[in-house]
C-alpha cells in the first residue's frame, strides 16, 4: 500500500479526536515576543487610537507610604465597545477585522497577562474579567447602568513593579503621541498627582501638494498609487511635567515646551488584483482597504537651528537626526528607516510588532510596495525643499544659511544601512534615485542644478574654478557620506581635467588665477595621473592669461631672477615671474617642457633695443647683468654673445659710443688719442670688454715695424712692454710674433745685427755659447724667471738643445772638449729636460764610449762586464752607474743571448765552460720555446778520441752513468755552473727508459756478458718503470715490436745444484724473447714443466706482460681423472661440513671483482674420497701424467654439480691449494694459506682473528 492510499484508508474510516491546546503556555509563549519596554501602554494606546479616542488617561496606584505600583487604571474616551469587541476580547489570534485598523494578530491586549494574572476592562455599561485556572483562561461578564463614557482598563499587578521613570516615560508617550491620529490628549497620574500632562494640536488646515509630472507614482509591481500628497502643521506641547528629585523624592515642576512640526502624509490607492487581495485576506482575516496612508514627522530644514538646546530632551525621540528613524506602525518598532526621518504606515509587521515582516511572500510584497512609495514620498519631499532654497536664491547674504539648509536636507535624505533588516532601506533609497524621469537636484555654486551638471569640488581647484558648477564646501562637508555614494553609484564625479578645460573655454584668467591653475596641474600630474596629447594641447591653446589673450602655447620660458632681475624688459615668450616665482623651475621643465630663459637668449633679445647705442644708463644695466654672470657662458655662448655685439655702437667711451674694436681698456695710455672705455659706475666688466673685443694693447702690426725697420728702436723696452702685456695679447698677435724674423741673434765681435724667427734662438747661457749654439742678443744679464724671459719663452725661444743636437755634438764627430760637454750636459739635464721626449730605440746616433774606444747607441751596449764573454760592447766603467736611464740593459735580452751563441758557437772545451757559465746566469731570462730550441741544436763540443772536436746536441749526452755505458753513451761535465744551464738545455743525468730499451735492442747480448745478471736487470727494471707511460714508449715508432721480438728479457728455469755438499734447488738465468718466456703465477705447473719464467717481480711482470709473456696458468692444459671407488667417509663429511659451515668467510673482505665463484657455488660442492687421481698436464707440444691426491673436477660431468676429491692421504693444504684456485681469480700462496686457516682453525680462533663468526657460533650452540 502507498502512503497515498495509507493516508486515503485513515481519512475515511479513523476516530476524529480534536487537537488539545494548553492556552496559558501558548499565550505565554507569543506574550514572550512582547518584550520590548512600555509594550502594555503601547498595545492599549493604539487600541485607543483605533476607538478614536482624544484623550487618555494612565493612573499608576501604590502601597501605602511605598512606590511599589500595585494597581494601573488606563482609561480612553473612544466609542465604547461593542458586542463583537466583547467576542474578539475572549478569543485568542482573531484581530480587528476593520481593514482601516492595525490590529492583526489578535494578541495585542494579552500582553496585560505580563504583569496582571486577571485584567478587568469596563465599557460601555458593561464589564469583562478574565483569570486562568490551570492552563484554562476563563472570563466573567456583567453589566451596570453607567453614564461614564470612558473605557477602563483595570489590572492589578502580580507582583508589586517600580514606578515608571516620568522623563522616560514622557518621552515614550510624546513619541507614540505624534503618529497617532485621533488621540489629543494624554494625562499620567501617580495616585492623585498628575506628573504628566500631554497634548497635540493640528495647525490650521493642510496643504495638498501638487506632484510634479516626472515622478513615477506607482510602486514598482503597481499595487499602490500615490495619489497625493499632504502637508499638515502639528503642535505637541508638554503642559506639565512633575520630575521628582532623586535624593529627596520631592517632585519638580518642568517648565512647559511646545514644538510645531510638519507631518506629510502619502496618500496611497490601493490597485491589488483579486487574487492577491484574497490571499492577504487569508493571511489577515482582513479586507484590503481601498485607500492607506504613509506619513512621515519633520520640521523645516530652515528652522532646525531655532530649536538648538532649548528643546525639552522629552521630545528628542520625535527628532532622530543626526540618527536614523524609525518605521512606526502605529507606535515605534525596532526597524530603522534609513534616512532621518520616522515612517509610519500601514504595513503588516511581524508577529512581535517589532519588524516588518519580508519574509512570507505575499506580506513581503505588500511590504514592499509601501516601501518603494515611501522611498517617492522622500524624494517628493526632498524636491521640494530645493524648489523652496531656489526660490530663496537672491544675494549672496543669505547664502550661506541656504547651504547650511540644504546640507540638512541632503543629511535627512542620507540612506544608511538599515537595522534590523537591511532590506528595507535598500528598497527605499532605490526608489529615492530612481521615482523620477529627471536627476536628483541639489544645490551647487551656481544655483539648484541636476546632481550630473554638478563637480565635488577639489580644494586645490578653487583658486581658478568659477564657471563649473560645484558642491559648496559647507554642503560637501556636512554631507561627506551622501557624495561617496552618489559617487559609486556615477551620479556625480569629481572635478576632473576636462572641468578645466571647460573653465578655460569659457572666460581668461587672471595672473594669480594662472598660477593657481599651474600649481594645481603640477600637481596632477606628479601623483601620475596622465593627460593625453590632444587633451594637453588643447589646454595649453585655450588657456589665456590676461586682457592680451595671450595663450599659454605661446610661452617658451620663464625667468629665474638670480640671473636676470625680474625688473628688466623680457621676451613675450617669457612666463610672467608674477606667476612662476612661486613655482619650482624643476616642475616648469619637466611638465610643460618650458626651460629657463637663458643669458644668451636675453642678450639677443636686449641686443635688438635701440637704446643699446644710445642710452649709456641703460647700455650699463645690460653689462652688469652678462658681466656678473660672465663665468657661466659656455665658449659657444661666448662666441654668439661677440656676434651680437661687436658691430653695435655700444661701448660708451670718453670719445662717444664706439663699436668694440675701436674702443681700448683705461690702462691704455702708449697714445694720449685712444678711445678709453667710459662708465658711469664702476663696473667689473673687463671680460666682458675683453669678449666684445676691447683692446688691450697697441695693434700688433704697429710693434712690428718698430722692430723691423728702426734701426735706433730700442727692442729691449719693447720686449719688456709686450711682456707686460702678454695675457692681452690675441693668439694671432702672438702667432704673427712668433713666426716673423724679427729677433736678433748675437754675433760675437760683430756690428751686423741679424734676424731669426725666436724658435731659431736659443736663451744667452754661456754654455750656450761655448757650445756653438746659436743665442739671441741680450744686452744685460740674463735673470731666470722673469715676465720678459716668460714671454720670450712663450713665444718658442729654445731654453735647451734639442735632444737630436745635443746628441750630435756629443757623436765622435765633433770635437772632444765640445763632445765631453755636450755628453755631460745631456746626462745632467736628462731627467729634467729629455726625460719626456728621449726613447732609446729611436736614437740612431752612436754617442755613448765603451771599452776597447768603441761608441755604441743605448740598445747596442750593455753595463755588465761579463757579457764580453759573448763579444758584447760593454759600456766605459765611468758612466756604468749613469747611463741606466738613457736605456743601457745591465744584460742582453734572451732573444740576442740566443743569437749570439748559435751564431758564434764555442769550438773547445775552455771558451764553452765560459759561455755556458754566464749564460746559467741568465737562464731565468730564457722561456719555454728557447730551451726547446737549444735541446734540439748542435752547440755542445765534445772531444773524440783522436782528440778532435765535434758539436752534439743536449738530448745525445748526459751527466753520468755506469761505467760499462761509456761506450755507448755521450758523457761531458763543464763544470757545476755550466752543467747547470746545459741541464735547462736537457742535457740529462742518465739515458732515459727509451734510450735504454733501444741499447738492449740493439746490444742485449754484448750488454749481457758486460754487465751481468744483476746490472742488467737494473736496466730492465728502469725500462720497466718508464714503460707505465707506455705513451712515450709508444710514441718511439716500432720500438716497441723491435722489444717484443729481441731477445732482451731476463728468463729463470730451476736446476738443482750441489751447494755445500747438498743437493739444492737454484735459479738458472739466461737471456729470452717474450714468445719464450711464461709469467710464473702457478707453482704447481712451474715445478711440472720448469719452463722459462719471468723473475718474480710485479714491475717486471708487468712489462713482461705488455710485451707479450703468458701465463703459465693459463697456458697448461690439465685433465683430472679420479681412481677407484667414490665414497662417502668420515674425512670427507668432516670437510664437507666444515666448507658448507665457513663457505661465507671464504670471502670476508674479498672484492667483487676478484671473486670467481661465490659461496652458493662453494655451498653446493660435494666432498668424495678415492683412492687416487690421475692428472694429465699439456703445455705447448709437452704432456705429462702425475697422480695426485687431491682435485676438484665437475660430477659426472653435469654443469653445475662440482666434487672435491680426496684421498686418505690429501692434507688441508692439498684441500685449500684447490679450492682457491677454484674461488679466486688470482691465488698465489697468501690465499691459499687464508683458505687453510679457515679449515684448520677453531670458530674462536677465527673470531679473534676478526672473521665474522658470531651467527656461527649461535647455530653451533644451538645444536649442542
Amino acid at each position: 500500500m502507498s502512503v497515498n492510499d495509507f493516508r486515503n484508508q485513515i481519512l475515511s474510516s479513523s476516530e476524529e479526536k480534536i487537537v488539545g491546546v494548553n492556552k496559558r503556555d501558548l499565550i505565554d509563549k507569543i506574550l514572550a515576543r512582547y518584550s520590548s519596554k512600555f509594550v502594555i501602554y503601547r498595545e492599549l494606546l493604539q487600541n485607543s487610537d483605533d476607538a478614536e479616542s482624544k484623550s487618555v488617561q494612565i493612573k499608576f496606584e501604590t502601597e501605602m507610604n511605598t512606590d511599589k505600583v500595585i494597581r494601573i487604571l488606563f482609561k480612553n474616551n473612544g466609542f465604547p465597545f461593542r458586542s463583537e469587541d466583547w467576542e474578539r476580547l475572549i478569543k485568542i489570534a482573531e484581530g480587528n477585522p476593520d481593514k482601516k485598523k492595525i490590529g492583526v494578530f489578535g494578541v495585542g491586549f494579552y500582553s496585560l497577562f505580563t504583569v496582571c494574572a486577571a485584567p478587568f476592562v469596563s465599557s460601555g455599561g458593561q464589564g469583562m474579567t478574565l483569570y486562568w485556572r490551570e492552563y484554562n483562561l476563563y472570563t466573567k461578564q456583567g453589566e451596570r447602568e453607567s453614564d461614564d463614557d470612558w473605557t477602563t482598563f483595570l489590572f492589578d499587578m502580580r507582583e508589586p513593579i517600580e514606578l515608571p521613570d516620568v522623563q522616560e516615560f514622557a518621552r515614550f508617550l510624546v513619541n507614540s503621541l505624534g503618529f497617532t491620529e485621533y488621540l489629543q490628549e494624554i494625562t499620567v497620574h501617580f495616585n492623585d498627582k498628575l506628573v504628566i500632562q500631554l497634548s497635540k494640536k493640528i495647525q490650521g488646515p493642510k496643504f495638498t501638494m501638487e506632484i510634479a509630472p516626472e515622478f513615477n507614482r506607482l510602486s514598482s509591481h503597481e499595487l499602490f498609487y500615490l495619489a497625493s500628497v499632504d502637508f499638515r502643521d502639528v503642535q505637541l506641547n508638554i503642559e506639565r511635567l512633575l520630575v521628582p528629585d532623586i535624593c529627596t523624592g520631592i517632585f519638580n515642576q518642568i517648565s512647559p515646551s511646545t514644538i510645531f512640526l510638519n507631518i506629510v502624509s502619502g496618500n496611497l490607492d490601493v490597485r491589488a488584483d483579486y487574487e492577491f487581495s484574497a490571499e492577504m485576506k487569508r493571511i489577515t482575516k482582513k479586507e484590503l482597504p481601498r485607500e492607506t496612508t504613509i506619513r512621515m514627522i519633520y520640521t523645516k530644514f530652515d528652522e532646525q537651528n531655532s530649536f538648538g538646546d532649548c528643546v525639552s530632551p522629552v521630545f528628542k525621540d520625535l527628532f532622530p537626526y543626526p540618527e536614523q528613524g524609525r518605521v512606526h506602525i502605529g507606535f515605534s518598532t525596532h526597524q530603522t528607516t534609513g534616512y532621518c526621518f520616522h515612517l509610519s504606515a500601514r504595513v503588516i509587521p511581524t508577529v512581535q510588532r517589532e519588524s516588518i515582516d519580508l519574509l512570507d511572500m505575499t506580506l513581503a510584497e505588500y511590504n514592499s510596495e509601501i516601501l518603494y512609495l515611501a522611498g517617492t514620498l522622500c524624494r517628493i519631499l526632498y524636491e521640494n525643499e530645493m524648489i523652496k532654497i531656489n526660490r530663496r536664491i537672491v544675494n549672496t547674504q543669505s547664502l550661506k544659511w541656504l547651504e547650511e539648509c540644504a546640507a540638512r536636507a541632503l543629511t535627512h535624505f542620507t540612506f544608511n544601512t538599515t537595522t534590523p533588516n537591511e532590506q528595507v532601506g535598500e528598497i527605499t533609497e532605490s526608489q529615492f534615485f530612481n521615482c523620477s524621469e529627471e536627476k536628483l537636484t541639489i544645490l551647487s555654486t551656481t544655483g539648484i542644478l541636476p546632481i550630473s551638471d554638478v563637480r565635488i569640488p577639489n580644494l586645490e581647484m578653487l583658486g581658478f574654478i568659477k564657471t563649473v558648477p560645484l558642491v559648496p564646501t559647507i554642503i560637501f562637508e556636512q554631507c561627506k557620506t551622501f557624495f561617496k555614494k552618489a559617487q559609486s553609484m556615477k551620479l556625480i564625479r569629481e572635478l576632473n581635467f576636462l572641468d578645466v578645460l571647460i573653465e578655460l573655454e569659457n572666460r581668461e584668467f587672471s595672473e594669480n588665477e594662472m598660477f593657481e591653475l599651474l600649481k594645481w596641474l603640477i600637481s596632477y600630474l606628479s601623483k601620475g595621473n596622465i593627460i593625453d596629447t590632444s587633451n594637453f594641447e588643447r589646454f595649453m591653446e585655450v588657456a589665456r592669461i590676461g586682457n592680451d589673450f595671450r595663450p599659454l602655447k605661446t610661452i617658451r620660458c620663464f625667468l629665474n631672477p638670480e640671473i636676470i632681475p625680474s625688473s628688466v624688459d623680457v621676451p613675450d615668450y617669457v612666463l610672467s615671474y608674477t606667476i612662476s616665482k612661486n613655482l619650482k623651475s624643476q616642475d616648469l621643465i619637466k611638465w610643460f617642457k618650458w626651460s629657463e630663459l637663458s643669458l644668451v637668449d636675453w642678450a639677443r633679445f636686449i641686443s635688438n633695443k635701440p637704446n643699446l647705442e644710445t642710452d649709456p644708463t641703460f647700455v650699463e644695466k645690460v653689462y652688469e647683468i652678462l658681466a656678473g654672470n660672465f663665468n657661466k657662458f659656455s665658449i659657444d655662448d661666448k662666441r654668439l654673445l661677440r656676434q651680437l655685439f661687436e658691430q653695435k655702437k655700444c661701448i660708451p667711451t670718453k670719445f662717444g659710443m664706439k663699436i668694440p674694436n675701436e674702443a681700448y681698456f683705461e690702462g691704455v695710455n702708449l697714445f694720449p688719442d685712444l678711445p678709453t672705455i667710459n662708465f658711469q659706475k664702476s663696473s667689473n666688466v673687463k671680460d666682458l670688454m675683453e669678449l666684445f673685443g676691447v683692446r688691450k694693447i697697441v695693434e700688433i702690426n704697429l710693434i712690428i715695424d718698430r722692430l723691423t725697420n728702426h734701426d735706433d728702436c730700442d727692442y729691449m723696452q719693447l720686449i719688456k712692454y709686450l711682456a707686460s702685456k702678454s695675457n692681452d695679447l690675441k693668439q694671432n698677435e702672438k702667432n704673427m710674433l712668433k713666426s716673423r724674423s724679427i729677433w736678433p741673434k748675437y754675433n760675437q765681435g760683430s756690428q751686423q745685427i741679424q734676424h731669426f724667427v725666436i724658435s731659431d734662438l736659443h736663451i744667452p747661457l754661456e754654455l750656450y755659447r761655448d757650445l756653438g749654439l746659436p743665442v739671441i742678443d741680450w744686452k744685460v744679464r740674463w735673470v731666470r724667471n722673469t715676465p720678459e724671459e716668460r714671454f720670450l719663452i712663450e713665444l718658442g725661444i729654445q731654453q735647451c738643445p734639442t735632444i737630436t743636437k745635443i746628441l750630435e755634438l756629443a757623436a765622435p764627430t765633433t770635437y772632444s772638449d765640445i763632445r765631453y760637454k755636450a755628453l755631460r750636459y745631456f746626462i745632467n739635464n736628462f731627467d729634467r729636460k729629455y726625460y719626456r721626449n728621449y726613447y732609446a730605440a729611436e736614437i740612431n746616433v752612436a754617442f755613448l764610449p765603451c771599452l776597447h774606444d768603441n761608441y755604441a747607441k743605448p740598445l747596442e751596449c750593455f753595463i755588465n762586464p761579463e757579457c764580453t764573454v759573448m763579444s758584447f760592447k760593454v759600456i766605459n766603467r765611468g758612466l756604468q752607474h749613469q747611463v741606466g736611464k738613457l736605456g743601457v740593459r745591465q744584460n742582453p735580452n734572451r732573444e740576442e743571448l740566443l743569437s749570439k751563441l748559435l751564431q758564434n758557437l764555442p769550438r773547445d772545451e775552455i771558451n764553452a765552460e765560459k759561455i755556458f757559465g754566464y749564460l746559467s746566469s741568465r737562464q731565468a731570462d730564457f722561456n719555454h720555446s728557447d730551451w726547446n730550441k737549444l735541446a734540439n741544436f748542435d752547440f755542445i763540443p765534445i772531444r773524440n778520441q783522436s782528440n778532435g772536436i765535434f758539436l752534439t746536441r743536449p738530448c745525445k749526452c748526459f751527466f753520468k752513468f755506469q761505467d760499462e755505458l761509456k761506450d755507448h753513451f755521450l758523457q761531458i761535465d763543464f763544470g757545476k755552473k755550466a752543467n747547470r744551464f746545459l741541464q735547462s738545455c736537457g742535457v740529462k743525468d742518465e739515458p732515459s727508459s727509451i734510450e735504454y730499451a733501444e741499447l738492449l735492442v740493439k746490444s742485449s747480448h754484448e750488454l749481457w756478458q758486460l754487465i751481468g745478471v744483476e746490472k742488467y736487470l737494473n736496466i730492465l727494471r728502469k725500462i720497466a718503470n718508464g714503460f707505465s707511460n707506455f705513451g712515450n714508449m709508444a710514441s718511439k715508432i716500432g720500438l716497441v715490436s723491435q722489444m717484443k721480438k729481441a731477445p732482451i728479457l731476463v728468463s729463470i728455469t730451476k736446476k738443482n745444484r750441489e751447494i755445500n755438499s747438498e743437493m739444492r734447488e737454484a735459479n738458472n738465468y739466461r737471456l729470452g724473447t717474450a714468445k719464450e718466456i711464461y709469467i710464473n703465477d702457478d707453482k704447481i705447473y712451474q715445478g711440472i714443466f720448469n719452463p722459462l719464467t719471468a723473475p718474480e717481480e710485479d714491475n717486471l711482470e708487468i712489462l713482461y706482460k705488455k710485451l707479450g709473456c703468458k701465463s703459465l696458468r693459463d697456458s697448461v692444459i690439465e685433465a683430472s681423472t679420479p681412481k677407484g671407488s667414490i665414497r662417502v667417509t668420515d674425512k670427507s663429511k668432516k670437510f664437507q661440513e666444515i666448507i658448507i659451515e665457513r663457505a661465507s668467510l671464504y670471502y670476508f673482505k674479498y672484492p667483487l671483482n676478484d671473486i670467481k665463484n661465490d659461496d652458493e657455488w662453494l655451498k653446493k660442492l660435494k666432498v668424495r674420497e678415492i683412492d687416487y687421481i690421475e692428472t694429465s698436464y699439456t703445455l705447448e707440444n709437452t704432456r705429462k701424467t702425475k697422480k695426485n691426491n687431491t682435485s676438484i673436477l665437475r660430477e659426472d660431468n653435469k654443469m653445475d654439480s662440482w666434487a672435491l676429491y680426496i684421498t686418505s692421504n690429501s692434507t688441508t693444504l692439498d684441500i685449500s691449494k684447490h679450492i682457491a684456485r677454484n674461488i679466486y681469480k688470482s691465488h698465489g700462496w697468501k690465499h691459499i694459506f687464508a683458505v687453510n686457516t679457515l679449515l684448520i682453525s677453531s670458530l674462536l680462533d677465527l673470531k679473534e682473528m676478526g672473521y665474522p663468526v658470531d651467527v656461527l657460533l649461535q647455530q653451533v650452540n644451538g645444536k649442542r
